[in-house]
């Protein structure tokens, strides 16, 4: 008899294995060698498809979704995998935009079941194996690969992508990647394939020359998306090289550096997977960028989330709020993993008119003991929540410092 009869077993099977999310690093795994055995029993699903591989420490995941939205709207049958997921497991794997079925989930923990007794996976390689053999099976004409910490030994990178995408290079996961943006780069450009181009977002000067000697070691070429001079005026993003022109329903500045990104992808793939620049432009113009990302979640409220969970994305979100209103005018909502709350981080949330702080449960949430002595806060709750959200019907709201405080806010929400 199966391990798995039902999707709750499935759901026990994962619930019982460490998560980033709750333990830190203590649930990852950095080495290639157990999700290589791993797929090697499977039969190396990843093998049987392009892919494009996404990594950097901000807009990974925005690109990735433009990425895919572009291909499918052009009629290519996709495949995505991103991490963490924000609502659902299964939003992790999705093929033409439409998560795996529960159904599918169950039919690959019975099929990959004997497996896990072989090769032990953490939590994350679990999920990169799920997506691998989803793709296979569902035979998608490309996937977009979204790193998971780092590149160079994320389960993601025994992929032999196509092109990859390095979007960006913060301080950020110092504890895994390194204390300096050389180190934090070297870890990232481990996803540069040999022989195959890479697109360089936007980094300094500092990590642009730890991406290109890794470009150079490997023979693969760079193409830079400041090549294109991408520019922004509140929404409305162009290229300084060409005559290009795109009204985008996007609300973060730094968007307009993953849409470059994305336009560098489309040319250096034209060959093999072509797409109309009209096409692209048209399908960039309807793209309200993936949920989390300056969402609006209220149709009545001024009320956004975003997941801003370092200071180089919550610089971009607070210019983003400037936009609408003054931050001396605004509220904040924020909740944040203890790592991230550095004096830098606290520092930015100071101009706020009023501040409210959710703790999450969990090892790695921030608690109110580790920054009530830095910054004035009022603690929300699940008891005075939707007291206070009532209260804040009138007000700019921006609910931000972490991803995983989104599935709070939306059932809070969902009550008001």
């Amino acid at each position: 008899m199966s391990r798995f009869e039902n999707i709750s077993d499935v759901w026990s099977f994962l619930e019982g294995i460490p998560m980033f999310q709750k333990v830190g690093t203590l649930a990852a795994n950095f080495s290639l060698d157990n999700i290589s055995e791993f797929c090697s029993k499977l039969g190396n699903p990843h093998l049987n498809y392009p892919t494009i591989h996404v990594a950097g420490t901000n807009g990974k995941g925005t690109t990735c979704y433009l990425l895919e939205k572009v291909y499918r709207d052009a009629g290519y049958k996709t495949g995505m995998f991103i991490s963490p997921h924000l609502l659902r497991y299964n939003e992790r794997v999705q093929v033409e935009g439409t998560e795996i079925s529960d159904e599918d989930l169950l039919i690959f923990f019975q099929t990959a079941g004997k497996l896990f007794d072989e090769v032990k996976l953490s939590y994350f390689e679990i999920s990169t194996a799920l997506a691998f053999w989803f793709f296979a099976k569902q035979k998608v004409d490309i996937a977009i690969i979204e790193a998971g910490l780092g590149g160079r030994l994320d389960s993601t990178n025994i992929v032999e992508s196509e092109i990859s995408v390095i979007t960006s290079i913060g301080l950020d996961h110092q504890s895994v990647l390194g204390n300096s943006v050389k180190e934090i780069a070297f870890e990232k450009a481990g996803i540069i394939k040999p022989k195959k181009p890479v697109v360089v977002g936007n980094v300094d000067a500092e990590a642009a020359e730890v991406i290109a000697e890794q470009a150079n070691q490997r023979n693969s070429k760079i193409l830079y998306a400041g090549d294109l001079k991408p520019e922004w005026k509140r929404g409305v993003i162009s290229f300084g090289v060409a005559n290009i022109e795109v009204h985008s329903l996007l609300k973060e500045s730094v968007n307009k550096w993953n849409v470059a990104c994305a336009w560098q992808v489309f040319k250096t793939l034209s060959a093999t997977f072509p797409v109309s620049e009209e096409g692209v432009i048209q399908s960039i113009s309807t793209f309200t960028g993936p949920p989390g990302r300056f969402e609006k979640l209220h149709a009545d409220y001024n009320w956004y989330f975003s997941g801003s969970h370092n200071n180089q994305a919550l610089d971009a979100s607070l210019e983003a709020v400037r936009e609408i209103k003054e931050l001396e005018n605004t509220v904040l909502v924020f909740s944040a993993m203890k790592d991230k709350v550095t004096p830098e981080f606290i520092e930015r949330l100071q101009p706020f008119k009023k501040r409210y702080f959710v703790q999450q449960e969990g090892e790695r949430a921030a608690k109110l003991s580790d920054i009530e002595n830095e910054i004035e806060v009022e603690l929300m709750s699940e008891q005075s929540a939707q007291r206070i959200l009532k209260e804040l019907k009138t007000e700019l709201v921006i609910f931000a410092g972490s991803f995983y405080f989104y599935p709070i806010v939306r059932r809070w929400i969902s009550k008001v």
